[in-house]
């Protein structure tokens, strides 16, 4: 879980986004652009030294794209709910200058016009109440989080402050155009959509009494009349929301856009696009370095492998990849556990699409390894599964390890930054904490064989000096320099619970197992797949309970690891069982996929990376 202060206005149709990474698409019928190595060499990159893969060149376009789809996914979003939200607007005009033209028989166009106007004007968000509504929401911030600042928090859980504020303007845009005034005055798309989301409750109803009431309010007071309540505005705009993405259908990269295309919108007589390099524009702010370097990489990844897979007939074809999306979309349509989700929280991949890009790459690699997969009918495993099983165990059978953390980050965590030369200075400091920690074991060791010669010769053991255990010893270690980051606690209002807190990296006195330490480290399969490692595997797989390792690379810095004690699957698989047969065989996949690929890029002529 990442640390966020989250604000109070709950935002259109997203929940709280991701500070560096939200659902996006990479193009089924390209991977990266397909310019040549000659024009590869020849044109210049906004991004540095162009990234080349066997004389194909990933254009700027497409990683402008995976960054759209990913840290920019926010803009991307605004962008198409605004067109829906325009689309309406003109529909609305369209219905109101029909009443007027029937009422007003006769009149002169200008006085149709302004009639038209004027009763457009219910639909108009008077920015002044947006300004009070940010002017409030700082303020109770800066009351609660005084130590905080308000502008890095805000680019923290969303990305941009800019973006929240222009979000926080359309939020409420979204409700004067589809929620104005008393309910009997709203659109029938409102009225149709909160009927058939809530058939057993009229939140109509509730609405216009608590209409009423806020109305009654105001007029003796003479002050604005507040707002609704959030959580049920929350809900009105959800079954809105839901209605109007029904309305049209909306295209990425995954149905084969052109590059410079983020979005196609399609509303069956009207159509719109939403241009990449626009979106790029405005979300420029969001993209770090390392969002750019990332890009590069999984794009390499991607056309590495596309370019093997092609090479041994076993690439879906994009009518299959197309056929594959479509049910797992339909699948998952009316759970929660959507692709998005899939995508993002349970695999950390950036977007959406770039998640269902490496889906077709495992597919197709998957579609050529029947031997490898082969188990037999009483549940014999091939060479390949029978060496995964003690790490498919790991992960699935519900081992757990307890284990403490040090970072040293390349990554400034209070102002949400990227330290300058950051990985260099890490390095070097993680390099020197291992030199201590291996200095303190060595004079721990040296002390035990003194003590140990003492006792031979009947001699009592007088040490030089005292020196603590090394739990003890390791425990200051990791608070006087590791980089994990706690937000701290608010100093009004309710207190947030205590769970995903992650102490300096010692996270938790009960022991985890492999998923749940993988989140409080900070990794995700997405990181595993860009770094062909993964630090939580080092902990359940490669180190031995008392042991310290690392330090690793990871995602925000160098790791260094104390692996306190681990035990053995709770619930193993069994082999006989078709469902285990089926978790064993995909865990293998994604693993051998993950080689599979960085193995092809290795072997691959490439530049730019």
């Amino acid at each position: 879980m990442k640390n966020r202060i989250l604000l109070t206005l709950p935002l259109l149709g997203l929940a709280t986004p991701a500070a560096f990474s939200a659902p996006a698409a990479l193009p089924s019928t390209a991977l990266p652009s397909t310019a040549q190595a000659d024009d590869a060499s020849a044109t210049a990159s906004e991004f540095g030294d162009p990234v080349v893969v066997n004389g194909v060149r990933i254009s700027d376009m497409a990683i402008k794209r995976f960054l759209v789809y990913g840290p920019g996914r926010n803009g991307l979003d605004a962008r198409k709910l605004q067109i829906l939200m325009d689309h309406e607007r003109e529909i609305r005009v369209e219905e109101v200058a029909e009443q007027v033209a029937s009422e007003m028989d006769g009149a002169s166009a200008e006085d149709r016009q302004a009639e038209v106007a004027k009763r457009m004007q219910r639909y108009e968000l008077d920015m002044s109440f947006v300004e009070r509504r940010l002017a409030a929401e700082k303020a109770s911030f800066e009351e609660r989080f005084p130590t905080l600042d308000h502008e890095v928090e805000l680019r923290r859980a969303y990305g941009s402050g800019d973006w929240y504020r222009d979000q926080v303007r359309q939020t409420m845009e979204f409700d004067q155009l589809f929620f104005p005034d008393h309910p009997d005055s709203w659109p029938m798309l409102s009225v149709e959509a909160i009927q058939g989301g809530s058939p057993q409750v009229d939140l109509i109803a509730d609405y216009a009494r608590e209409y009423e009431r806020r109305l009654a309010v105001s007029q003796d007071s003479g002050e604005p009349i507040v707002a609704e309540q959030e959580m049920m505005m929350s809900l009105l705009r959800d079954f809105v929301m839901q209605a109007l993405w029904s309305l049209a259908e909306v295209k990425t990269a995954t149905q084969g856009i052109s590059e410079d295309l983020a979005m196609l919108i399609d509303g069956g007589d009207w159509s719109a696009e939403v241009k990449t390099q626009e979106v790029f524009d405005e979300m420029r702010v969001a993209f770090s370095g390392q969002d750019i370097e990332d890009a590069k990489v999984c794009l390499a990844l991607f056309a590495a492998a596309s370019q093997k897979l092609q090479s041994e007939g076993v690439m879906s074809s994009d009518e299959d990849f197309q056929a594959m999306i479509t049910a797992i979309r339909d699948q998952m349509a009316n759970s929660m556990f959507n692709m998005d989700f899939l995508a993002l929280q349970g695999h950390g991949f950036p977007s959406a699409e770039a998640y269902e890009q490496h889906l077709r790459l495992v597919d197709s690699f998957k579609s050529g390894r029947s031997a490898e997969l082969e188990i037999g009918e009483n549940g014999e495993l091939s060479a390949e599964l029978q060496a995964h099983l003690p790490i498919a165990n790991g992960i699935m059978g519900l081992a757990k390890a307890r284990a403490e953390i040090l970072l040293v980050s390349a990554f400034d965590f209070p102002s949400f930054s990227w330290k300058e030369s950051g990985w260099e200075s890490a390095y070097e400091r993680a390099t020197a904490l291992r030199g201590q920690v291996d200095a303190y074991l060595a004079e721990l060791a040296t002390e035990a064989e003194a003590r140990a010669a003492a006792v031979e010769k009947g001699e009592n053991f007088a040490p030089e000096k005292e020196l603590l255990p090394f739990d003890r010893w390791w425990t200051d270690l990791l608070r006087q320099n590791s980089d994990y980051w706690d937000p701290p606690l608010p100093a009004t209002g309710k207190q947030p619970p205590a769970i995903g807190l992650k102490n300096f990296g010692a996270f938790n006195e009960e022991p985890m197992t492999r998923n749940d330490m993988k989140r409080a480290i900070g990794e995700s399969e997405y990181e595993h797949f860009l770094a062909n490692g993964a630090i939580v595997d080092a902990v359940f797989f490669d180190m031995e309970p008392g042991s310290v390792a690392g330090p690793y690379r990871g995602p925000k810095g160098f790791y260094l690891i104390y692996l306190k004690g681990r035990t053995r699957p709770t619930n193993p698989l069994n082999m006989r069982t078709e469902r285990h047969q089926q978790m064993i065989q995909e865990d293998w996949v994604r693993k051998a996929f993950q080689a599979y690929a960085h193995e092809a890029l290795a072997a691959a002529e490439t530049s730019g990376l």
